[in-house]
């Protein structure tokens, strides 16, 4: 299993690659409570409704912290919110890694030594394993470039590495 915040799982389905995400990676998606919630907020909005439909189906699993101690400590010590604190937490809980495009948090994955990967690193795996093609790879820059809160700069080395 892989943790996955509420940022990243958001955009994974505004940018209509969550199924992608779901079918082709090896590992089964896990969000903590606490990012169901946020990711489930907005009930009338297509991710949303997205999300919770996978999660009803089983395709994304929900688990509840049992440490809410260090989620509390990890919360406070890197300055994060409530989804990724439980996020993090939880990885550690079940020795897992992360899918995050949250600074904070990846800052505090590299000082936990947690392994993270991100919505664009994600986008340059399943071109390059043939899961979307060149045409589809570019729709979906043009959506990370809407929807993501990416740099002129994170975007730059994804077309490169598209190439």
């Amino acid at each position: 299993m892989i943790v996955i915040d509420s940022s990243s799982l958001i955009l994974l389905a505004k940018i209509d690659i969550l199924d992608i995400a779901i079918k082709n990676i090896k590992l089964r998606l896990l969000i903590p409570e606490q990012v169901y919630t946020e990711c489930t907020a907005k009930k009338d909005s297509f991710d949303a409704q997205l999300i919770e439909r996978r999660v009803k189906e089983g395709l994304i699993v929900k688990k509840e912290i049992s440490n809410r101690n260090l989620c509390d400590k990890i919360l406070k010590d890197f300055s994060l919110g409530k989804g990724e604190s439980e996020a993090i937490s939880l990885c550690i809980e079940i020795k897992s890694g992360i899918i995050t495009d949250d600074k904070k948090a990846i800052n505090a994955c590299r000082i936990l030594k947690i392994n993270f990967t991100t919505v664009p690193k994600l986008v340059v795996q399943f071109y390059k394993k043939n899961f979307v093609t060149e045409i589809d790879a570019n729709l979906i820059i043009k959506k990370l470039q809407k929807f993501g809160r990416y740099s002129d700069e994170i975007l730059h080395k994804l077309k490169e590495d598209l190439k």
